[in-house]
């Protein structure tokens, strides 16, 4: 091992310089290289290798990776290592290699050093980033899979309830027509007729809930859209619901054909909802109309109050689910017309409210005579 100092320009590059032997002998070491590791020279007695300076993890990297690349291609470039400061702390630094070969026949290392403590630090803050944006995503994933299984376990608790709430309902009401079926005392019919009322409002809130739970899974309501008679259907829907609403006074109103493509028991249901919404907001005192019209190959289907009229900001929430209006009745829970709105998609179509002082508030559905693409 020479103990030669390095040429002079070795000692002013801005960058470590050194060269050392087949097996990492250092043979010579510029200033820069020297003054970034805490010594006054290298080499020092005792031949000090150039693996010897290296971290642990450096010297295992060395040794698998580092020394294998640089036998087999003659060079390496831009590999990082943490030194050993003389001081005990870690430098990092990136460097590139060559294998030379001396006149003297001699194989030696030619290796070039870059302090890289920036770098370092940057891929330090990078890595700690990214582990915490990591981690971070982790938790909004749990989060939402915790969302998402209250969600469904909510949807399935809401379907199977509703479920199994119509047969006691439905054994309510054929038990209530049974004690009166001989009963002529005045008092007694009014009270199961109240009660039949009552659960007729019951299974209606029942059947919004179980179509609720089937679109908020992503499916859409099903319909059987057949060739039907819209004013008929209105008419036997109206005549029972005067039975519901006998407080209020029932009209219909019908233009054109009657005969449209659509399922009559979900028309139907659209008119309960939007008879209830009536007499849930409107002004009792004056008629509730039913207008069925058919023109220009459209279906319009609505019902017509008068009551105070409804808020224009509240309008575009209306036909959302578990939205709802105030008024001196009461509510339920919101979704009358949200299922209203849902069967109007099912047959390709849309709900519509118009709502004034002046005309009072008209709230239907709006869909085409024949199903798209369907020969009739």
């Amino acid at each position: 091992m020479t103990t030669e100092p390095a040429d002079d320009w070795c000692d002013l590059a801005p960058c470590g310089l050194m060269l050392t032997d087949s097996s990492g002998t250092i043979l010579r070491a510029n200033a820069q290289f020297c003054q970034s590791l805490g010594y006054r020279a290298l080499p020092q007695p005792g031949a000090p290798t150039f693996q010897s300076l290296l971290s642990m993890g450096g010297r295992m990297f060395h040794q698998t990776h580092w020394q294998p690349l640089l036998e087999m291609q003659s060079a390496v470039m831009e590999v990082k290592f943490d030194f050993l400061h003389a001081e005990g702390h870690r430098v990092p630094m990136v460097i590139n290699a060559r294998v030379l070969t001396l006149e003297s026949g001699q194989v030696v290392h030619s290796i070039a050093a870059f302090a890289a403590t920036d770098r370092d630090r940057y891929e330090q803050a990078l890595l700690k980033a990214k582990s915490e944006a990591e981690s971070l995503l982790r938790e909004r994933t749990d989060l939402e899979q915790q969302a998402s299984e209250r969600s469904l376990f909510a949807e399935q608790l809401i379907g199977i309830v509703s479920h199994d709430m119509r047969n006691p309902l439905t054994a309510i009401r054929m038990g209530t027509e049974m004690l009166v079926m001989k009963d002529s005392d005045p008092g007694q019919l009014k009270i199961a007729e109240r009660i039949n009322q009552s659960v007729d409002r019951a299974l209606a809130l029942i059947e919004d809930m179980l179509d609720f739970t089937l679109t908020k899974t992503g499916r859409s309501l099903d319909v059987e859209r057949v060739a039907i008679d819209l004013h008929d259907v209105a008419d036997a829907a109206i005549e029972e619901l005067r039975w519901s609403f006998p407080r209020i006074t029932l009209t219909h109103v019908s233009e054109g054909d009657g005969l449209v493509w659509g399922d009559s028991s979900r028309l139907t249901r659209v008119i309960g909802n939007l008879v209830a919404n009536a007499y849930r907001y409107g002004d009792s005192s004056h008629p509730v109309t039913v207008t069925t019209r058919v023109h220009g190959g459209r279906v319009h289907l609505d019902v017509h109050n008068m009551g105070p009229p409804i808020a224009p900001s509240l309008i575009p929430l209306l036909f959302k689910a578990m939205s709802r209006g105030s008024s001196s009745h009461g509510g339920g829970v919101g979704l009358g017309l949200y299922i209203v709105s849902q069967i109007a998609a099912a047959h390709d179509g849309t709900p519509y409210i118009t709502s004034t002082a002046e005309d009072g508030t008209r709230i239907g559905i709006e869909f085409p005579l024949k199903p798209a693409l369907t020969a009739v």
